[in-house]
């Protein structure tokens, strides 16, 4: 809702740094800090109601075979929340479940010994956590006791030891009783967590432990070691010989790694064995990606070692990971993890979330009206361009609160200083906190009044600052504040970086005019034209937050301009963003220029850049050779219609001679060829030979006629086959006619009398050059046999040389 114009507002509610951790004792539930960073206002997102299903269901009375274990995976990027859910977590067992064992791990270390002894926190933290703890040893002790006394079948006091195993399992009887009383081994106890606990491989010195644990003399030695000290002398007689976190490890000791986790694994067991609930719950897995390979892998080995034990043994371990962590889990592992995945906050949860920190304000609570001076399109652009990320909607809000601070007007001011003027005064002169002290220790008006005032009393003599309405305006000032704080100079220096990576060729002259490399008032610059091949570039531009659809719209025009400039040579353009772009205007710009924008990233944007502008070469380069195929396609159609045109005019003088055959016979000799010359006379030819080449060439215009007629009639133009057995026919009668005429001037040559031997091998090659000629055309074109043919085209030309030679070499 629109605020009203006379609501007031003095104290920033929200967080400098909206980052929750589980780390200090504050985060874990002790009353809140007023406008600390971890955030003190709760709304029930998707997130935290399912995971609050599965941990009061985990909680819910076991079935008979015992409580069932689960492991549940928050998995999702930055800021979504994932901690905020895991420290509600540890708030609701911490309240509704107080007598489970809980262990905390805020993060991953690789030096693990270290995080075992100073950062890991569990039951025995406390003396009532380690008072509960020998009590689950010794109930775990009559467990076991219980289960070996219970197993004599063949003792003679068997239905004694019966009674004794269902004393111990109702813990009836003291189990140090029975123990002393029986002679009790502790090897009973290593037997079994190694029955149980195959895969933990230093179960022998657990078992030793948890036997000295309830012994007096060795209660102190046992904790400080459980608690990660080297083991004191007498428990390195007795087999306890290293740490359980080795304290000269450093960062690359998987050994220790592997002790804390079995410590982890055991301890957690002892409750499962006993049906007590255990909590394990682990903060930013992801941090192990970036750990050397070795440490990686044993950590991710070891962990999902704990999660079997924990999913087999009845306890509940809860851990947040980005995607690329959970990748870093087998794929086996995927199924036994129930896996939760945030989701930006609603419209709906980011005005409630809003209204919640503006409730906890110091001096407002109980009378702001909703979401207070924040109006309807503040809270509009607010879900809009944050995407309802939490984090990032606290720290717009906060950003946009500080610029719509305004001086008090002075009778106000003065009557508040009259009323306390001590605590104003205390809090001006600790100018150096600013507006942090103010958001982190704002403990009442006079300390959120300093605060305030810190950042700008100079400028506006010491009045207090105040905050009457939030708009879209200013909304929008801040995301452009919080997000484009790095230079110009920085992004340009790492596109240097990336085109030295690459070795990129820079234009060696600009495609366009100066004035068309930037947009109308400048806010979008190409900073670089490269040409990665001939008549091609890649127009590198740099712009601001793009957060509106006047910014999107802005910068489409500008690269459109530039594209229709560049023309007719190949283009492409990577867009630079220095600052805040939406996922939804992403998209609009990838669909409007072509590509997507790459949002400048401090830390390997470098090589971001490069990778970028190879995919944009690969691009160009496939669209020259489109373009080059395109242009071969349509040179050869130009050349096959030139061809075609070329052929139908000789169709058509062929058929124009076809058509000398319906003239009367009188007219015309009957010798007559198509091409409307008269057959050659050859005297000198004997009959047979003269009517063997009359045929063959018959044939072959028959073949032309019958392809020229199809065209003809259909009035459209020869196809290639066509074309294809038109230009075989038309050679093949043009050898056949030059094979006659060479063999009518043998003829000649040879008469009278009988050819000698000299005119029979003249003849012979003359045969042969025909025969050779016509097998390496593709005759087979030519068509079946005609009704007055018996022979087929192709084999009335194949066979012409060896009947000609028959005929003539036979000649007396």
């Amino acid at each position: 809702m629109a605020p009203d114009s006379g609501d007031i507002w003095h104290e920033n509610p929200f967080p400098l740094i909206p980052v929750v951790r589980l780390g200090p004792a504050s985060d874990l539930g002790d009353p809140s800090v007023r406008g600390a960073d971890s955030g003190n206002a709760h709304i029930t997102t998707p997130l935290v109601r399912d995971l609050r299903a599965l941990v009061d269901d985990y909680f819910a009375p076991p079935a008979a075979p015992g409580r069932r274990g689960r492991a549940i995976a928050l998995v999702g990027g930055f800021g979504l929340g994932k901690s905020h859910a895991l420290r509600r977590t540890y708030q609701t067992v911490r309240e509704r479940h107080s007598e489970a064992a809980m262990w905390i791990v805020d993060e991953p270390a690789q030096d693990m010994g270290r995080l075992y002894r100073d950062r890991l926190r569990g039951p025995g933290d406390s003396v009532q956590g380690r008072q509960a703890f020998e009590e689950l040893v010794r109930d775990y002790y009559a467990y076991v006791t219980a289960g070996w006394v219970g197993a004599q079948e063949d003792d003679p006091r068997r239905d004694t030891l019966q009674e004794i195993a269902t004393g111990l399992r109702e813990r009836a009887l003291d189990p140090d009783k029975v123990v002393a009383a029986l002679r009790y081994d502790p090897e009973v106890i290593h037997a079994d967590l190694r029955g149980t606990l195959g895969e933990v491989t230093e179960h022998r010195r657990f078992a030793t432990a948890l036997a000295l644990l309830l012994e007096p003399p060795f209660k102190r030695m046992v904790w400080n070691w459980l608690g990660g000290e080297e083991p004191a002398e007498p428990l390195r007689e007795r087999g306890i010989t290293e740490a359980i976190g080795p304290s000269g490890g450093g960062a690359a000791n998987p050994a220790g790694i592997d002790r804390v986790f079995d410590a982890l694994a055991v301890q957690g067991f002892l409750h499962g064995r006993v049906g007590t609930a255990y909590v394990l719950l682990l903060d930013s897995l992801e941090k192990v990606l970036d750990w050397p390979e070795e440490n990686r892998r044993t950590f991710m080995d070891a962990f999902e070692r704990l999660v079997n034990i924990y999913t087999s043994h009845g306890g509940l371990l809860v851990f947040c990971t980005s995607p690329e962590g959970l990748r870093a889990l087998r794929a086996g592992m995927h199924e036994r993890v129930v896996q939760l995945w945030p989701t930006g906050l609603s419209d709906e949860h980011t005005r409630e979330l809003v209204a919640k920190y503006l409730a906890a304000s110091r001096e407002n609570a109980g009378t702001a009206p909703d979401t207070g001076p924040f109006e309807e399109e503040a809270l509009r652009l607010l879900h809009e361009l944050t995407e309802g990320v939490p984090r990032e909607v606290l720290k717009v809000c906060r950003q946009a609160w500080q610029l719509s601070e305004e001086p008090e007007e002075a009778p106000e001011f003065e009557e508040a200083a009259d009323a306390g003027a001590g605590g104003s005064s205390g809090s001006l002169s600790d100018s150096g906190s600013g507006s942090v002290g103010g958001s982190e220790n704002g403990s009442g008006s006079g300390s959120g009044s300093g605060a305030a005032t810190g950042d700008h009393g100079g400028a506006d003599g010491g009045r207090r600052l105040v905050v009457r309405r939030v708009t879209g305006a200013t909304v929008l000032k801040a995301v452009r504040e919080l997000h484009e704080r790095v230079s110009y100079r920085k992004v340009l220096d790492d596109v240097h970086d990336a085109l030295d990576l690459g070795q990129w060729r820079i234009a060696s002259r600009d495609p366009v005019p100066a004035r068309l490399s930037r947009s109308p008032g400048g806010r979008d610059e190409v900073v670089h034209w490269l040409s990665p091949a001939p008549n091609a570039y890649i127009a590198v531009v740099h712009t601001r937050s793009v957060l509106l659809a006047d910014d999107a719209e802005r910068i489409a025009a500008h690269v459109h301009g530039l594209r229709s400039a560049v023309r007719p040579g190949r283009f492409e353009a990577l867009l630079l963003v220095n600052g805040l772009v939406s996922q939804a205007m992403q998209d609009r710009l990838g669909r409007s220029i072509g590509s997507r924008p790459l949002v400048y990233r401090q830390g390997g944007f470098a090589q971001t850049v490069h990778e970028a502008l190879l995919q944009l070469e690969r691009r160009l380069v496939e669209e020259q050779r489109e373009g080059d195929l395109a242009e071969l396609g349509e040179r050869m159609r130009r050349d096959l219609e030139q061809q075609q045109a070329a052929q139908l005019e000789e169709l058509r003088r062929a058929v124009a001679a076809l058509a000398l055959e319906n003239v009367p016979r009188g007219t015309v000799p009957a010798t007559a060829v198509p091409g409307g010359e008269p057959e050659p006379e050859t005297p000198e030819l004997p009959v047979p030979v003269r009517r063997r080449f009359r045929d063959a060439l018959a044939m072959l215009e028959t073949v032309t006629r019958r392809v020229a007629g199809r065209a003809v009639n259909r009035r459209v133009a020869a196809t290639p086959a066509d074309l294809s057995v038109l230009g075989c026919a038309t050679l093949v009668r043009e050898l056949t006619e030059d094979f006659r005429g060479s063999v009518s001037a043998w003829a000649r040559g040879a008469l009278p009398g009988a050819p000698t031997e000299h005119q029979l091998s003249e003849l012979r090659r003359i045969c042969r050059e025909y025969e050779c000629a016509v097998e390496v055309l593709p005759v087979h074109l030519l068509g079946g046999a005609e009704p007055q043919h018996p022979l087929t085209p192709a084999r009335a030309v194949e066979i012409l040389a060896e009947e000609v030679w028959g005929s003539l070499s036979a000649v007396p």
